[in-house]
């Protein structure tokens, strides 16, 4: 996001880390929403809830920008989509470690840790996208990823 920032909005690096500042601050609040909910109509549903609200909300911002829309709500938009798509991960990580046995759990936990270092990854396979078709196909391609991901 940070090149998208910086190059399509034309934003300075301090509002960039403002932003970067901000988004954790919506995933407290939405954590404990998350967990609330997880509680009255099942974390699963919970999660893929979530994730639907934050795919919107990347689309949402992708539109916002294709439209000229003032740069505070595609920023607004922003920080909604990170604040809801990262509000989860304790939900997931619970019904991990619910569908595993005791014994298993560390082995589980270390896979978790291996899952987060395949972000590099995914962020070297998004670069080479942005070079060769720009930063909103990447957007496109990963709201799209991210709904396939959580279909049954």
């Amino acid at each position: 996001f940070t090149i998208f920032f910086m190059d399509n909005l034309q934003l300075s690096p301090s509002i960039v880390s403002l932003l970067g500042i901000l988004a954790p601050l919506g995933q407290i609040v939405l954590h404990k929403l998350a967990h609330v909910g997880g509680e009255r109509i099942g974390r699963c549903q919970m999660v893929v809830m979530f994730k639907w609200i934050g795919i919107s909300l990347m689309v949402s911002m992708i539109l916002a920008y294709k439209h000229d829309i003032h740069v505070s709500i595609v920023c607004t938009l922003y920080l909604l989509r990170t604040s809801f798509m990262n509000a989860t991960s304790n939900l997931t990580k619970s019904v991990l470690m619910d569908s595993v046995p005791r014994n298993e759990r560390g082995k589980w936990s270390a896979l978790e840790s291996v899952n987060m270092f395949s972000w590099s990854g995914s962020a070297a396979l998004g670069g080479i996208l942005v070079v060769k078709k720009g930063i909103i196909f990447n957007f496109y391609a990963t709201a799209a990823f991210q709904f396939i991901s959580t279909l049954p």
